[in-house]
C-alpha cells in the first residue's frame, strides 16, 4: 500500500509539472482578432475530454473507481495564437476522478475535478453499459456510452464543456486494450481582459483514442493511450483503484 501511495503522489506531481499553467499568459496574448479565440477553445475542450475513459466496462453495483488522469496535447493547433504566442509546446490538464455503480439502473455516476493556479474544473457524467462480455463471449469487447458535463472557471475565462463518448475494451489476460471515439462541445467566455470581456466562442470536434490498461497489483490499474485530439496528436496516462 505504501508503494501505491508513493506512485499516486508521484503521478499527481508529474501531472502538475506538465500542466505548469500553460494559460498563464492568456491575458497578455489574447489576440486583437477575436476569431483566434475559437482555436484556443477547441484545444482546451479536446484536452479536457481526452480523459473521459480508459475502460469499456461499466462498474456495476457496488463497484467503485477512484484515480488520477492526465491528457496531453503535443502542441497547440496551428491557428491557436494564444498558446503559440505564449511559447507553449505540450500542454495538458490533470484530473482526479471518482466513480460508483448504481443499483438496478445499470448506470455509473462519475465525478471529476481539478483546481490549481486559478483554474477550477468540476464535472460529472454517466456511463451506460451497452454490452458486457462474459464466459460465452470472452473475446467480445465490453461496450459503453458516456456523457460528461464540466464547469470551467479561470482568472481570464469561464464556461462549460460537454462530451459524448463510445468506448470498447477487451478483458484479456495481462493487458486490457481499449479504444474509443468522443465528441467535445466547449463554450468559453473571456473575463478580466480589457476590451474583450464577454467575448465568447463555441467549438465542437471529434477525438479518437487507442490505449492499453494493466494491473500491477490487485485492484490497482495503470493505463496509457495515444489520442488524436481534434486532429492533433496527444497522449493519456493515469492510474487508480477499481473494485
Amino acid at each position: 500500500m505504501k508503494k501505491i501511495i508513493i506512485l499516486i503522489v508521484g503521478l499527481c506531481l508529474l501531472g502538475l509539472n506538465l500542466f505548469a499553467d500553460p494559460f498563464d499568459d492568456f491575458k497578455v496574448n489574447f489576440p486583437s482578432d477575436k476569431d483566434y479565440f475559437k482555436p484556443f477553445v477547441k484545444d482546451f475542450g479536446g484536452v479536457l475530454g481526452a480523459s473521459d475513459f480508459n475502460n469499456g466496462r461499466a462498474l456495476g453495483f457496488p463497484g467503485f473507481d477512484v484515480g488520477f488522469d492526465m491528457a496531453i496535447q503535443k502542441k497547440p493547433s496551428s491557428n491557436d495564437k494564444i498558446l503559440r504566442d505564449a511559447g507553449v509546446d505540450a500542454f495538458g490538464i490533470p484530473l482526479v476522478h471518482g466513480s460508483v455503480g448504481l443499483p438496478l439502473v445499470g448506470f455509473d455516476v462519475n465525478l471529476r475535478g481539478f483546481s490549481y493556479s486559478g483554474l477550477n474544473i468540476i464535472g460529472g457524467g454517466l456511463r451506460y453499459n451497452i454490452f458486457k462480455s462474459g464466459m460465452l463471449s470472452k473475446f467480445m469487447p465490453d461496450l459503453s456510452a458516456m456523457v460528461f458535463y464540466d464547469n470551467i472557471r479561470y482568472d481570464y475565462f469561464k464556461g462549460n464543456h460537454i462530451s459524448f463518448d463510445l468506448v470498447g475494451s477487451w478483458d484479456i489476460p495481462i493487458v486490457k486494450p481499449f479504444a474509443g471515439v468522443g465528441l467535445d462541445r466547449t463554450k468559453l467566455e473571456v473575463r478580466n481582459v480589457s476590451g474583450f470581456d464577454g467575448t465568447h466562442e463555441t467549438a465542437s470536434a471529434a477525438r479518437y483514442t487507442l490505449g492499453v490498461k494493466f494491473s500491477p497489483l490487485p485492484l490497482v490499474y495503470v493505463y496509457g493511450a495515444y489520442s488524436i485530439i481534434h486532429s492533433e496528436s496527444g497522449y493519456n496516462f493515469g492510474l487508480g483503484m477499481r473494485f
